[in-house]
């Protein structure tokens, strides 16, 4: 896969790049956090990543898996992690344990089971959070905060002799807070939409929307995915600076997925919205 074929974000804090097809591969790499959201069929450009983020089993975001054990063990890449829903924790530790068996080879990789509420801390100032997504299987929703220190307001504009002798006195300078970078749905359904609040506030918001036509809102319930009627009923909950629509079927061709949904946008949503295509 030419980086030119990839689905690309630039924003303040990030580069998101990947593909995303409902049925055929989901990846993306967010260079700047060392993560790879899904891991489709485990492209290279996902290898050297220390953290994936697996939403949930099916093939299309998960089968990669093993090859990106594999392959990390071929580069003599040190130990990475591998988040899964804790659901099926055990289940992708004893495919690992098969590949084991079968290529008598040790993968040097950590399994780490995710329930909704569970946050691992992935950087310096970087946490993982789990939630829950509403879909036909266990999965889970990943958003990525960032704690930033900002001086207090009531000593700005104070000199640095001053704060440094506050400072020696024991004055706690400095306030601390969340800043929601990054929220990646994973394949969900509209649940997603009326249960979770923090979605609505990250900075980019990544969610599904698999189905797009009038007439498909019966496959999008049969099989536990997003239309985008879904969306634009809530269109005006979204404070995020980017909304990026993954996971669109494979039956839509890419300039039906264009037309079909910046026509039905919102207007107020549709200069935020991004599709990958």
């Amino acid at each position: 896969m030419r980086e030119a074929d990839l689905f690309t974000l630039r924003t303040e804090h990030l580069t998101i790049e990947g593909r995303s097809r409902a049925g055929h591969e989901s990846y993306f790499r967010v260079k700047e956090l060392g993560v790879a959201l899904d891991v489709g069929r485990c492209p290279d450009l996902v290898i050297p990543l220390p953290h994936v983020f697996v939403t949930h089993a099916h093939l299309d975001h998960s089968v990669g898996v093993p090859f990106y054990a594999g392959q990390r063990r071929l580069q003599r890449i040190p130990r990475g992690s591998v988040y899964v829903p804790q659901e099926n924790a055990d289940d992708f530790r004893e495919l690992m344990a098969l590949h084991t068996k079968m290529e008598h080879t040790d993968y040097e990789i950590d399994i780490i089971g995710m329930s909704p509420g569970d946050a691992v801390r992935i950087g310096r100032n970087v946490t993982a959070h789990a939630h829950q997504a509403t879909h036909r299987i266990a999965a889970r929703a990943y958003e990525f905060r960032e704690t930033r220190h900002h001086l207090k307001f009531e000593f700005a504009g104070r000199d640095g002799v001053s704060l440094a002798k506050l400072r020696n006195e024991g004055v706690q300078l400095h306030e601390q807070e969340e800043v929601s970078l990054l929220f990646y749905t994973g394949d969900t359904d509209r649940g997603i939409l009326e249960q979770n609040d923090a979605m609505y506030k990250s900075d980019v918001l990544m969610i599904e929307c698999s189905f797009i036509a009038d007439g498909h809102q019966g496959h999008a319930a049969q099989y536990r995915h997003i239309h985008f009627d879904d969306i634009a009923e809530v269109a005006d909950r979204f404070e995020n600076r980017f909304v990026v629509l993954t996971h669109f079927s494979r039956r839509y061709s890419r300039d039906e997925i264009v037309e079909t949904v910046m026509r039905r946008c919102p207007e107020g949503l549709r200069d935020r919205v991004r599709l990958v295509v």
